[in-house]
């Protein structure tokens, strides 16, 4: 599984992703719907690009090749119990 953030800014509007600079010559990538929607996708939750169709899966390393996207693996969480919050200190002014 793969965290996929984006290394760029971007604007998603009408149905469609822009990302500046992302296209030929620094231009404006301007997603089609289907895109839009692998981009959505793979930047809300973590992916595993096995289960991708291949052509969904070209398109994202194709993007992480270019420098738009980076992908790192999700860190695995931690075993055991988790520590409790360790309490506030006890201001000097309360109870006053």
């Amino acid at each position: 599984m793969l965290r996929i953030t984006s290394e760029l800014p971007y604007l998603d509007q009408a149905g469609h992703v822009y990302v500046p600079l992302a296209g030929p010559a620094r231009s404006c990538l301007k997603l089609n719907r289907h895109a839009s929607r692998i981009w959505r996708e793979a930047l809300r939750r973590p992916v595993d690009l096995d289960t991708l169709p291949e052509l969904d899966r070209d398109f994202l390393l194709g993007l992480t090749r270019n420098g738009v996207l980076r992908a790192a693996p999700v860190p695995t969480s931690v075993s055991g119990p988790a520590s409790a919050p360790v309490p506030a200190p006890a201001s000097s002014s309360e109870g006053v």
